[in-house]
């Protein structure tokens, strides 16, 4: 599978209801996990973004059809970067 970062950040819902934030990655990892992915990680970041989340997926279509999951929700906006490996970097190079 592929691997891909969600770099979050919240919207005015998502400040408000931050303290659901735990709740609601609980929630979203089970869908994510119908939808055939995986949540390797859900992390709270400091910076640009106020949430990073490391996700595996079959395909680019899965991690899109998350993305677009995620932010229709209304708590973030989400920007998607595709990650490789040192050993796919070296098949790409």
């Amino acid at each position: 599978m592929a691997t891909y970062m969600l770099l979050c950040k919240w919207t005015d819902m998502g400040r408000r209801e931050v303290a659901t934030l735990p709740d609601r990655v609980t929630e979203v990892t089970k869908t994510f996990e119908e939808m055939g992915g995986k949540v390797l990680g859900a992390y709270l970041s400091m910076g640009r973004y106020d949430q990073v989340v490391l996700i595996e997926a079959p395909e680019d279509e899965v991690a899109a059809k998350f993305a677009v999951f995620v932010a229709g929700r209304g708590y973030a906006e989400t920007e998607t970067l595709r990650c490789f490996s040192m050993n796919e970097m070296r098949r790409l190079v």
